[in-house]
């Protein structure tokens, strides 16, 4: 009897692990204790499209996106987030493309694409490091050419003289 118990317990360890989808990673977390869970759904976003003003650059990146949600994991017991760890360095969602891997200091970064005919489709980012962890998963339909205008734009000598610290 004692061996089911042990073998049970190990499955829904195994289970808890290896979410390999996002939807069912958000949904395994989002309920914790101190688990902060914000999603803006495409109602919520095209209202906010709206809002925007039509001419400035943060128009484009909003018109790209249609929803986004976030999983913070803030002062949350040391046992959701060793289990939150456990997660992140086994999970492999299906469909999506491994982008960046970043492991320095205690922090580990995940970042994952969807494509779909030349587009970005979605994009799903992982942070984990020892006081905390993160889930952002952003959808959309995002032209890689506005991604490097983005990138080329924020890199800027001019715009990084205004994000002295």
């Amino acid at each position: 009897m004692k061996r089911f118990i042990i073998i049970g317990i190990l499955a829904l360890c195994t289970l808890s692990a290896s979410a390999q989808s996002v939807k069912g990673l958000i949904e395994q977390y989002r309920h914790e204790k101190n688990v902060i869970h914000l999603h803006i759904t495409p109602a919520l976003m095209s209202f906010l499209k709206v809002l925007a003003k039509s001419h400035s650059d943060d128009s484009k990146a909003l018109k790209a996106v249609s929803s986004f949600r976030i999983l913070v994991f803030d002062d949350c017991d040391s046992i959701v987030k060793s289990r939150f760890r456990n997660t992140v360095q086994t999970f492999h969602p299906k469909g999506y493309t491994p982008i960046i891997y970043n492991k320095q200091a205690g922090e580990t970064n995940y970042v994952y694409l969807k494509e779909k005919k030349g587009c970005i489709r979605e994009v799903l980012i992982l942070a984990i490091d020892k006081q905390d962890g993160a889930i952002v998963r952003i959808k959309g339909k995002i032209s890689p050419n506005d991604v490097d205008s983005v990138v080329k734009e924020s890199t800027n000598k001019k715009n990084l003289k205004s994000y002295k610290l």
